[in-house]
């Protein structure tokens, strides 16, 4: 019988980038980060391995040096959604959620409806004070992408920030039954119901999130 051909060799790349995953999914995110650096040292334009640079940078308490990791993935990939989303993300994290917006409006002219990118940017306008424009925008991430549970919360906090408490109820009651080990959803959820008058249901919504904090 012929010989089977060979399995392709995974190319030195791909094969650094899964290390490096495996490396951070073991807690060992300083080894992780040296075989990134390693790699981009000998093939610079790897752009996904300079996007998880910059998210285990992030992780590390570097978002200064994440961040110009993402500048030059970017500038290596421009138009590309996803790194643009990562750095407006992270600009937001950084309480500099002014600076995201141009990124997060640009990847959605490179990608329309990308739900990141909109849940991103409804975060950012949140941020700023800007509530009725996140909602709106919160919204159309929530129609494309009903089971994200960080879309959700974020959508119910806005709509608590205008004022339309049964929105908001709404949103964050769908948020907890996705991720019902957050306990700041479970807060929101108090805060919400104790605007609304409901005070014995605010007091079980509170408990919960001291219950879900010590799990």
């Amino acid at each position: 019988l012929p010989e089977a051909p060979a399995a392709p060799e995974e190319p030195p790349a791909a094969r650094a980038i899964r290390r490096a995953t495996e490396l951070a999914g073991l807690g060992r995110r300083l080894d992780a980060i040296l075989v990134l650096r390693q790699l981009l040292q000998e093939s610079p334009g790897e752009v996904s391995a300079r996007a998880l640079l910059a998210a285990l940078l992030d992780l590390s308490g570097d978002p200064e040096e994440a961040l110009e990791e993402l500048a030059r993935a970017i500038k290596a990939s421009p138009g590309n959604a996803d790194l643009l989303v990562q750095r407006g993300a992270l600009y937001i994290r950084i309480a500099k959620p002014g600076e995201a917006e141009p990124d997060l409006r640009a990847a959605l002219r490179a990608v329309p409806g990308h739900p990141e990118a909109l849940h991103q940017l409804g975060l950012s306008l949140l941020r700023r004070g800007r509530g009725a424009e996140a909602v709106e925008e919160l919204a159309r991430a929530a129609e494309l992408a009903p089971d994200d549970p960080e879309i959700a919360f974020h959508q119910g906090e806005a709509l608590h920030h205008i004022g339309t408490l049964p929105a908001a109820l709404k949103a964050l009651e769908r948020s907890a039954r996705l991720a019902p080990n957050l306990p700041r959803t479970w807060q929101r959820l108090g805060r919400v119901l104790d605007q609304m008058g409901r005070t014995d249901e605010a007091m079980a919504m509170y408990r919960k999130a001291r219950e879900v904090s010590v799990a």
